[in-house]
């Protein structure tokens, strides 16, 4: 989606997120003010729900947020499956791998989005004089990725099978983000798959990287990586809660784009990091709608490199309350 009709798309989706917020509060409003527990990665890529809080969003709504800062997927996932977070952020793939073991996981609105006009993760690097060009010239590397089998390990993998090498001779190794420049710079690994908040000056002048390709654009040019999910008890008990926490994320993405230095100062409460180096990075693009549409490409990468056994109706991870 060219940026100029994205930015045309939010302007058209703000009256509609306008009137479902307005929905939301209707709904809440007649019940008493719900404490929402929410688990989140207090980074950029779970930014929307900071937002939603500190802008009064949830407030509107009839919800009052509680942040559980929880570093992992893994362990946000326990916590909303465990009952100590109504409503969690985690990548699709989990989730997907999580339904077809049947656990009761169901999803609710989109948070990140990969647009490959902006591109913000599944940056594959290599140090800026090494001789890897191209996807032929990774075989038998080692490449880190920020988790075994997830997007952006399968798309990494995607990308290199696309572009006539072979992703079976490279061997995937799991380092935090934070950890990934370094381990490049000191030769420990070939090449790793970085976001822009790993590498704010990735692809920039002076930086020790060099950009090999934005991978994610091998699944898809316009997906949700990542998403904001519950259980479905949790929502078939508070329906009306659900629905608000969707209104208030609605408004809070469609806020998010067009206000980057308000969001960084926002965000640097929840992660320590300055408003100057958050806006030294691309910001996030957030979802202000659910479709299967955007889902759609985790499962078939997933189902591709035999992470999913089989695909299934992508409508059966998705809650009845979702939009």
């Amino acid at each position: 989606m060219p940026v100029s009709s994205r930015r045309a798309f939010l302007a058209r989706s703000a009256a509609a997120g306008a009137a479902a917020a307005g929905f939301g509060m209707r709904r809440a409003s007649a019940q008493s003010s719900l404490t929402l527990n929410i688990a989140a990665i207090p980074s950029d890529i779970a930014g929307s729900a900071y937002y939603a809080a500190d802008n009064g969003f949830f407030k509107k709504a009839g919800l009052e947020a509680q942040f559980l800062g929880i570093a992992n997927g893994a362990a946000i996932a326990a916590a909303v499956l465990g009952g100590s977070a109504d409503i969690g952020y985690s990548n699709v793939i989990s989730l997907a791998t999580a339904h077809a073991k049947g656990l009761p996981t169901t999803i609710l609105f989109p948070a990140n989005l990969h647009v490959h006009e902006a591109p913000t993760a599944g940056l594959l690097s290599v140090l800026k004089t090494s001789p890897i060009m191209g996807a032929k010239d990774f075989a038998g590397k080692v490449m880190a990725v920020s988790g075994l089998n997830n997007i952006a390990d399968l798309a990494s993998r995607l990308w290199i099978d696309k572009n006539g090498g072979d992703s079976k001779t490279v061997k995937s190794v799991e380092l935090p983000f934070s950890e990934m420049k370094a381990a490049v710079e000191a030769g420990r690994i070939d090449a790793a798959v970085c976001d822009t908040t790993s590498d704010a000056t990735l692809g920039k002048p002076g930086d020790t990287l060099r950009l090999i390709a934005s991978t994610f654009d091998a699944v898809s040019p316009h997906f949700a990586p990542s998403v904001w999910f519950s259980t479905t008890d949790w929502v078939s008990k508070h329906p009306a809660q659900a629905k608000a926490f969707i209104a208030g994320m609605r408004e809070s993405a469609i806020w998010a784009a067009t206000h980057h230095r308000e969001s960084a100062v926002i965000l640097s409460k929840y992660t320590h990091v300055t408003p100057e180096q958050i806006n030294g990075f691309t910001r996030t693009t957030y979802g202000d709608h659910l479709t299967p549409e955007l889902i759609q490409p985790n499962i078939d990468v997933a189902v591709k490199y035999g992470v999913l056994k089989a695909s299934f109706p992508v409508s059966e991870m998705i809650s009845n309350v979702a939009g």
